[in-house]
């Protein structure tokens, strides 16, 4: 059995065994509130607290340029229900203000366009960014409960009104990586020439792994993979501002169990050797993994302040964590490149 299929069969395994042990609240985020009791957390990693976590699952977010603005995941109240799973994730947009995060707002029916996208389904919305301008929301669309079905999407505020959403596929400005038989989510977003991916799709990778795409000549190539050192066996991908200025350093998140892993899923860094190939990533270290699931942190603007999800292992019972990048050894020379840039171009 080679190690797609075991993997595969494994993570099968493992969520229908979630489902049944834990009834209509699985992975719900309901058994464990927010920082609450099982909810393994490293010594240095602080707790975002309210409003923006919750007593359900808050997973992935970044901010806008200022940092005034945050986009993130949660499935609390006012979330939209998934059909056929017990638990659902939606994206949700929170202001700060005098130095406070407000109530969050949910990007769904009934929105004003003008505050923000009405871009929420039934499905899975998952994986947001704000481009640098303000004017996109990058984002991933899952049918519910299968993660192997992401497809990237985007939505554009024009004259000051968001837009209904398009996938990647339908915007001529975007590389045409969406397929109907993978999944392609999170992309570092470089410049208008380079971007890279997390992609999974059967009988071409091994679980998710990380792939770039590049414009030459006006033409955006092939998709190639980043290579065996740093895709594994397990999945492996990556996070909005995980990528160092001079391109060199990337974050990856990996639930690989060898190289120092800490259990579930870890974030590691990979570096570039003289030659430009990227490296065996190394394990980021215990002051931010834990034997829980610590995943898809990404940077605040500021550059200095590390930010994402923690929870108990093999769960989405997450909290929205965060830390100084100084403390954290592997990352004290690391300088982001900030939120993405906007690849559209129209009226904004």
């Amino acid at each position: 059995m080679n190690a797609y299929v075991f993997q595969s069969i494994h993570r099968l395994t493992l969520l229908t065994l979630l489902l049944a042990s834990t009834g209509a609240h699985a992975m719900s985020g309901t058994e464990t509130s927010s920082g609450g009791q099982g909810h393994v957390t490293s010594a240095l990693t602080k707790n975002m607290g309210e409003p923006i976590n919750s007593s359900e699952s808050e997973i992935e977010i970044t901010y806008s340029t200022d940092g005034n603005t945050a986009i993130f995941v949660s499935g609390r109240q006012g979330s939209i229900p998934s059909p056929g799973v017990p638990y659902n994730f939606d994206i949700w947009m929170a202001h700060k203000v005098n130095g406070a995060w407000q109530t969050p707002i949910h990007l769904g029916p009934g929105i004003d366009p003008t505050v923000g996208p009405n871009i929420n389904t039934a499905a899975w919305e998952l994986e947001p960014s704000f481009s640098d301008d303000g004017n996109v929301i990058y984002f991933t669309r899952y049918e519910p409960g299968n993660m192997s079905t992401g497809d990237l999407y985007v939505t554009q505020k024009v004259n000051g009104v968001w837009q209904s959403a398009r996938n990647w596929n339908d915007v001529p400005e975007l590389p045409h990586i969406n397929t109907p038989t993978g999944e392609e989510h999170c992309p570092i977003i470089v410049s208008d020439s380079l971007i890279y991916f997390s992609y999974q799709q059967p009988g071409v990778t091994q679980d998710s792994d990380i792939w770039k795409v590049e414009k030459k000549n006006g033409q955006w190539q092939k998709p190639e993979s980043l290579g065996p050192r740093i895709n594994s066996p397990y999945r492996d991908h990556l996070h909005w501002t995980g990528l160092s200025k001079d391109g060199k350093s990337l974050i990856i998140t990996s639930t690989r169990p060898d190289m120092g892993s800490r259990g579930g899923h870890d974030e590691w860094i990979s570096h570039q050797n003289p030659q430009g190939e990227w490296q065996e990533p190394l394990n980021l270290g215990d002051t931010i993994n834990t034997s829980g699931e610590d995943m898809c942190w990404t940077f605040m603007p500021d550059g200095a302040t590390f930010t994402g999800g923690s929870g108990p292992r093999d769960s989405y019972n997450h909290d929205v964590m965060w830390l100084h990048k100084k403390d954290v050894p592997l990352l004290r020379n690391f300088e982001p490149i900030g939120p993405p840039p906007n690849l559209l171009t129209g009226v904004r």
